[in-house]
């Protein structure tokens, strides 16, 4: 049976910028609104799944009754995986995802994130992955920084480990399918990349910096299967937009930028069992879930931010050889 989980580490917002507080709100709030939603989702296409919430912390009050309406197993696992401090800027709370692995029990579990929105049935998607573990690979160039680090520089730190030193490939962070046979296997490895890692942090040396370079090296101890046909990163922000309109033939929907839009412009229907997220077909499912993302019909605020985001982009793109021309 297959459970989905959701891992999520309270931390000090000092730690990470992601939880920065507004307006004197809690700083978690958009993320557990997205977290119910995403849950929501999952429970509105896959009825009979097992949701679980993974947390070293119980949710606030004000949470736990959606949680247990959504008939949500609450996990408390510590996080062990804690970095040292002046490891990173951002994303150290990613590394709980390696404390998140070590509490996998069920025979088959899709660990997402929190802004991951399912539009249907998950039978398709895990149905071809056939006992290997399903991963999401990006098509970043082997130059380009991710987060601290290039392929080619991940490289260099596995062949560190004994891989092969080529540019491997990365693997997004927003859904692991994992079957219980690997996780033993995964967790080693995992073990002893972040090992590696504190002492390399140790000696200021390059180092992985998150959870998916840890896990990107993990993963090449067992068969994968790309999960790219029915899962996709869709960026919406204003200078940064990645919507194509083929986003209906997906599973999962990964909204790194809409917390505090679609996500939040989602809940009130998500608490209401008697609204149109409960209620409509899929193909009506989807057209409202996305006009809330701003894939279509966006506000006419909305579009003109997208636009000046396109026009200062390509400025910035024309100036580029001129700022290089001056460097020489």
């Amino acid at each position: 049976m297959t459970t989905v989980a959701i891992p999520f580490v309270r931390i000090d917002p000092s730690q990470n910028p992601n939880l920065a507080v507004r307006d004197g709100r809690d700083p978690a709030e958009p993320y557990f609104k997205s977290m119910l939603v995403a849950f929501a989702s999952f429970r509105r296409w896959n009825p009979d799944t097992a949701l679980e919430f993974i947390s070293n912390a119980e949710p606030p009050k004000e949470y736990r009754e959606h949680l247990n309406r959504l008939d949500i197993t609450l996990k408390i696992v510590p996080f062990e995986h804690r970095p040292p401090h002046g490891f990173a800027g951002r994303f150290t709370a990613s590394l709980y995802l390696l404390d998140a692995l070590g509490s996998l029990s069920a025979d088959e579990t899709l660990i997402v994130d929190p802004d991951v929105l399912c539009v249907g049935p998950l039978d398709n998607m895990l149905g071809a992955v056939e006992g290997r573990v399903g991963v999401l690979l990006m098509d970043f160039p082997p130059t380009e920084d991710i987060n601290g680090i290039s392929r080619i520089d991940a490289g260099t730190l596995h062949g560190a480990l004994g891989e092969p030193a080529y540019s491997p490939e990365h693997f997004g962070g927003e859904a692991y399918f994992i079957p219980r046979e690997h996780v033993e296997n995964i967790l080693e490895r995992s073990e002893r990349a972040w090992k590696f890692t504190l002492e390399r942090h140790s000696a200021g040396l390059m180092k992985f910096m998150t959870e998916e370079h840890i896990l990107s090296y993990a993963v090449r101890g067992v068969p994968l299967h790309h999960l790219n046909d029915h899962v996709r990163r869709i960026w919406t922000t204003h200078r940064y937009r990645r919507v194509d309109g083929r986003e209906s033939a997906l599973t999962l929907w990964h909204l790194p930028a809409e917390k505090d839009r679609g996500f939040a412009e989602l809940f009130p229907a998500v608490i209401d069992s008697d609204s149109w997220f409960w209620s409509v077909d899929r193909a009506t499912f989807i057209d409202r879930a996305g006009r809330a993302m701003g894939f279509h019909h966006r506000p006419l605020i909305r579009v003109a931010k997208d636009t000046l985001g396109f026009i200062v982009n390509a400025i910035e793109l024309l100036a580029m050889p001129i700022r290089n021309l001056r460097t020489k």
